[in-house]
């Protein structure tokens, strides 16, 4: 008996695992829902990064799936297929000891989800998937933006005031995403995007493909801004021809 019990476990251990492994494959990139460090890049992982993350909820891995399947439905599949190899969904994740709503690799995005009352809307979640993957295609197309005719479109004393890349502004919470019209008149569309130029662009690129509800009357209303838009749907549609400013527009 001890004998046959042992095997019909061993035989169900493997249907035990599925059960407790939710990831999915969307339009060929994974969607992983199971932390561990192994999701990083091992430069992460020692100091002065030290990585850290927690395990999603699993009241959240549904919704996740959802969100993460209207963004992903955004891209030509050849885009995806090229770009991006996970999207990894974590309660909680840590670097240089500031805790990041998200955040990218050569060809991975990482998004917080702690759940809408704690401010994870499906919005949220959204803009932050266009916002951090703007970064892996900004880095495997630099060709196809001008950074000088961007940072033209600035006000000429404006300077970007986060060395760290937006990691300085995470910590000393100056990382608001709401559209601002004074810094609009000086070509920045929020708070955060004023840390970086590539800060500015993700956060151009998150209301492109998932628009607050003023953005296209700021585009309109701010010259600067509209310059900016511009040049980014234009790095868009020499990637792939179906990003236009019409079918931006379209966007929800």
């Amino acid at each position: 008996m001890k004998s046959c019990l042992s095997f019909y476990i061993l035989l169900l251990f493997p249907f035990y695992l599925m059960a407790q492994t939710p990831d999915t494959t969307i339009q060929s990139v994974l969607v992983g829902f199971n932390y561990s460090s192994a999701i990083f890049p091992e430069s992460w992982r020692p100091a002065p990064v030290n990585a850290y993350g927690e395990q999603i909820e699993a009241g959240e891995i549904a919704r996740s799936k959802k969100v993460i399947a209207k963004a992903l439905a955004k891209y030509p599949k050849d885009l995806l297929t090229y770009n991006l190899k996970g999207v990894y969904f974590l309660y909680e994740m840590k670097f240089y000891n500031v805790f990041f709503g998200g955040t990218n690799s050569a060809d991975a995005v990482y998004l917080t989800n702690q759940g809408v009352a704690k401010g994870y809307t499906d919005k949220y979640l959204e803009q932050t998937f266009h916002h951090e993957f703007s970064s892996i295609l900004l880095r495997n197309y630099p060709a196809l933006l001008d950074t000088n005719l961007w940072k033209g479109a600035n006000t000429g004393n404006f300077v970007y005031n986060d060395p760290e890349n937006g990691v300085g502004a995470l910590r000393n919470n100056q990382s608001s995403q709401q559209l601002d019209s004074l810094l609009c008149l000086r070509g920045i569309l929020t708070q955060y995007g004023g840390s970086s130029l590539e800060n500015d662009v993700n956060t151009f690129a998150q209301n492109l493909f998932s628009p607050e509800k003023n953005f296209w009357a700021f585009v309109s209303r701010f010259p600067r801004i509209r310059e900016k838009a511009t040049l980014l749907i234009n790095f868009y549609n020499k990637i792939s021809g179906i990003y236009t400013e019409q079918y931006f527009r379209k966007m929800e």
